[in-house]
């Protein structure tokens, strides 16, 4: 039982996450109990003593604590009582919305409450003139932080999104303007914003002022992505998302040249990270453009790149080498590193084996280090496998195969995870610098002849 509990919190919490996505939410009710006087009086309180604050605190905390009592009597969690429950909260935040509007001309952040209560009701309209009236008093009137009329704009563009009208996108622009010169400000938020408007405007077909904003909307993406908060994967979601939206307006309001532009970019930021499946996604929709596959041109080392350190790759996890000597990335510099991920279940991969065995034997001696990077399953040829059966299994392969090069096996898959791999076989190449130059994904020609040309570019680099 004690698990089952433990379910039902889980799921009632993740149902209330749409009430408490925005960035407001968290401030208003960090700012609520404190607050004893609006604009110099005693707080406004409506004929039942309750003060504006007060009425959205309780809609606001509505479904979260109806949730808590549910998980305490053990209610099974469903979608109709989950649903039933928003309702409910959506209602009670109309009630007090029009409790606290009928308690005569409100100003400042009684206005602020009233517009986070028209949200929480799901009144868009409602919370839009609100907030537009709130927005238009002078600034830090009364009680009114610059936090609340930061989240005040936020309001106001996710509302005016929410109508989709293009009458309001000018007033909307103007307002995320304002919050984007103003502070505090999130990032992420202004990635959220950017993002609505460059829907709102794709979805009109109105592809310029979608690329404005879908620039706005990558731009922030990347000073997110630089950041520590951010995983990979979703990182990676981020970029693509936002690369992909821009490309697309751009190429649809007749500039392809900069379209192409911003997804090279992109592929230029995977080799960086690196990120096969970034450079993956993004190579592919330059295809379905009609663009070739070509290698990013990267400038070899010189006297004016040689002082400038290549980036830190992320070091390989190996649990077990076989033919070859333990090695750390770290000490391949000055060598061609061709990574080949891989596994013996994956058919493609064993297509791409006699043509990485061609490199090897060819430029072996002229720096080339290939090395096969695979994990331990749990399983080969359909058989459950203890981890030495399968390094046995896999030594076995290998002599069959004839495979020359070495390969590495980890008993994880972080190195699938470093390098952004997901899908087999994917081939990470790495200059002698230590700089990630090409990734492959799959075992078509078009890649294999790719990487090729570029090992054979690379060994020719001093």
């Amino acid at each position: 039982m004690k698990r089952a509990r433990v379910f039902v919190v889980s799921v009632f919490a993740l149902a209330l996450a749409p009430l408490f996505s925005h960035a407001f939410a968290t401030e208003a009710a960090a700012q609520a109990r404190p607050q004893r006087a609006v604009d110099g009086n005693p707080a406004a309180a409506t004929a039942t003593g309750v003060s504006a604050v007060g009425l959205y605190e309780e809609a606001s905390q509505y479904a979260r604590k109806k949730f808590e009592e549910f998980e305490r009597a053990s209610v099974p969690f469903s979608e109709p009582l989950k649903q039933k429950t928003l309702q409910e909260q959506r209602e009670l935040a109309l009630r007090n919305a029009a409790q606290l509007a009928a308690h005569g001309p409100l100003r400042g952040t009684d206005l602020y409450y009233l517009g986070l209560l028209y949200v929480l009701a799901e009144r868009h309209e409602g919370a839009l003139d609100t907030m537009r009236r709130f927005l238009s008093e002078a600034s830090g009137a009364g009680n009114v932080t610059e936090q609340m009329r930061q989240d005040a704009r936020v309001v106001f563009v996710e509302q005016a999104a929410r109508l989709k009208e293009l009458s309001l996108m000018p007033e909307a622009e103007r307002v995320l303007a304002e919050y984007a010169q103003a502070s505090p400000q999130a990032v992420a938020t202004r990635y959220r914003l950017e993002g609505l408007l460059t829907k709102l405007y794709h979805d009109k077909r109105q592809f310029e002022r979608a690329a404005v904003h879908a620039r706005e909307t990558y731009r922030a993406a990347r000073q997110l992505a630089e950041g520590k908060s951010v995983d990979r994967k979703r990182r990676d979601q981020m970029l693509y998302g936002a690369a992909s939206a821009l490309a697309d307006s751009l190429l649809k309001s007749n500039q392809r040249d900069a379209a192409v532009a911003a997804l090279q970019e992109v592929r230029a930021l995977a080799l960086s990270y690196p990120s096969a499946t970034l450079y993956g996604n993004a190579t592919e929709l330059l295809v379905s453009y009609g663009e070739p596959i070509t290698p990013l041109r990267i400038p070899p080392a010189n006297a004016s790149t040689a002082a400038t350190p290549a980036p830190t790759l992320p070091e390989i996890s190996v649990s077990e080498w076989i033919d070859q000597t333990p090695v750390k990335l770290s000490e391949l510099r000055g060598r061609v590193v061709l990574l080949d991920f891989w596994a013996t279940w994956c058919g493609p991969c064993r297509i791409t084996i006699p043509r990485l065995n061609a490199l090897h034997r060819k430029y072996k001696d002229r720096g080339l280090v290939v090395l096969g990077l695979t994990m331990l399953y749990g399983e080969a040829e359909g058989r459950d496998m203890e981890p030495a059966q399968e390094l046995a299994f896999l030594r076995q392969f290998k002599r069959r195969q004839s495979v020359a090069y070495g390969f590495a096996v980890s008993d994880n898959a972080n190195n699938a995870t470093n390098f952004g791999v997901t899908s087999l076989p994917t081939a990470v190449l790495i200059d002698r610098r230590g700089k990630v130059r090409l990734i492959t994904v799959s075992a078509s020609d078009i890649e294999n002849d790719a990487l090729d040309e570029m090992v054979k570019k690379l060994v020719e680099e001093q």
